[in-house]
């Protein structure tokens, strides 16, 4: 218990005052953390409760959740409880069951802390199972950031048991008397970190005895490394405000540093970059556009880098006349005796037979000019749009075949000539009060 204690001391984990919710499965590992909580709350001044989620996949599920509570009401711990169809959810989501399960039961863990006022959750990791994800983590390539493992604190998720192994957690079960529930479905090797605790490390431990415990500490070296690299990257966000990296910033660093200066802005906005990702956007070359996953894109200028989150694109809109809002605007159509003067938030169409829509441009297309035919793509380029607002501009469809452009063209067979009846599409932005361009 002096090991744990000082462990939580080191990383501040335990409140002097407030509450500690224990995520306990049943198994011997929280079963023990259950046990060293609510003996450290005898003179920490917190107090202690467990909470069980019950994944639903095996039979023996019930018999789990029915131990811990048992054995909470015999020990007077508060108990909570939740469940979830993790195969279901996995199907919906196209998880992994492991995958699954842990979106599952942290969300559960999450809500039942906000509900009870919890400031910690603590969790049963070990030292062990920070070595196997270190492996896992190695297996799949990952940076600095996965292979430092398990973080001993994250957000108000505390892991107090992090560089305790598994012959102390044996030992603290035998020496207590701690009675626990095994998880049949742990012996099967079936998953990867199945098969790395059940083989592969075993295997590495005879090769290398206490590699374990050594790949743990090599972790914590690195995680530490990893922040310190972290907060300098983020000392120099202030000079990339708002996702505008500028070019002498950027190549006054290094690779490493250009590399997380772009991964940190990324999840400024909410996206995580994956390594080839990175790389594409800093092989942008001048004016290069990069589209990217959670509605980002990049954009190469020439003194600057550009990240930016894409405006929420709303479906395809059938026009009827009158007034209807689409998106962030909103789009009035009307009929006229003659058309309007020229004005890029309005367009003229001779009236046709078939649905008039109105959506985002697609990328394809083309229309009718005076001397013949363009592609969409060169009209924008012609007008000198960039790249990276075409995405997100607005087009009217007749019967799903491109018919005009706001801001750009008017296909030359729809257009209506001086003083001939028409149909007006005029275009505004509700949230701003501006007209699209």
């Amino acid at each position: 218990m002096e090991q744990v204690q000082a462990f939580c001391e080191q990383w501040g984990m335990l409140p002097r005052d407030g509450l500690v919710l224990c995520a306990v499965s049943g198994g011997r590992d929280s079963m023990v953390l259950l046990h060293l909580l609510c003996a450290l709350a005898k003179t920490g001044g917190f107090q202690a409760a467990a909470a069980h989620f019950n994944h639903q996949l095996r039979p023996t599920a019930g018999r789990d959740e029915a131990f811990v509570r048992d054995w909470c009401q015999a020990h007077s711990i508060p108990f909570h409880s939740g469940g979830g169809d993790v195969a279901a959810f996995a199907r919906e989501t196209g998880s992994s069951l492991e995958d699954a399960a842990r979106q599952l039961r942290y969300r559960f863990l999450e809500e039942c802390a906000d509900a009870l006022g919890a400031v910690r959750i603590a969790t049963a990791h070990h030292r062990e199972d920070n070595a196997e994800t270190v492996l896992l983590h190695l297996l799949r390539g990952s940076g600095l950031r996965g292979l430092g493992g398990i973080p001993p604190v994250r957000g108000r998720i505390v892991r107090p048991l992090l560089e305790v192994s598994r012959a102390d957690i044996d030992a603290y079960v035998a020496a207590h008397h701690l009675p626990f529930v095994e998880d049949e479905t742990n012996q099967e090797a079936v998953c990867t970190r199945n098969r790395l605790r059940l083989e592969i490390l075993p295997l590495l431990e005879e090769l290398s005895p206490g590699c374990a415990g050594r790949i743990a500490g090599t972790a914590a070296l690195l995680l530490e490394e990893e922040s310190h690299l972290q907060r300098e990257a983020e000392s120099l966000l202030p000079e990339a405000a708002d996702g505008v990296l500028p070019l002498p910033l950027l190549n006054r660093q290094d690779g490493a540093m250009r590399r997380r200066l772009i991964r940190t802005a990324g999840l400024g906005l909410g996206v995580s970059l994956s390594r080839e990702q990175v790389a594409a956007v800093l092989s942008l070359g001048s004016g290069g556009h990069l589209d990217l996953p959670g509605g980002l894109y990049a954009q190469r200028q020439p003194h600057q880098l550009l990240l930016r989150r894409r405006e929420s694109l709303p479906p395809p809109l059938t026009l009827h006349p009158g007034e209807q809002d689409w998106g962030p605007w909103r789009v009035l159509v009307q009929r006229s005796p003659e058309p309007p003067a020229g004005r890029p938030d309005t367009i003229a169409l001779i009236p046709q037979a078939e649905p008039l829509s109105i959506a985002v441009w697609d990328g394809t297309g083309r229309l009718a000019v005076e001397n013949g035919s363009r592609t969409i793509k060169r009209l924008f380029a012609d007008r000198g749009i960039p790249v990276e607002r075409r995405a997100e501009h607005p087009a009217l469809f007749l019967g799903g075949i491109p018919a005009a452009v706001f801001g750009v063209a008017t296909d030359w067979n729809l257009r209506p000539q001086a003083g001939e009846p028409c149909l007006v599409v005029s275009l505004a932005r509700r949230q701003k009060g501006s007209v699209c361009p």
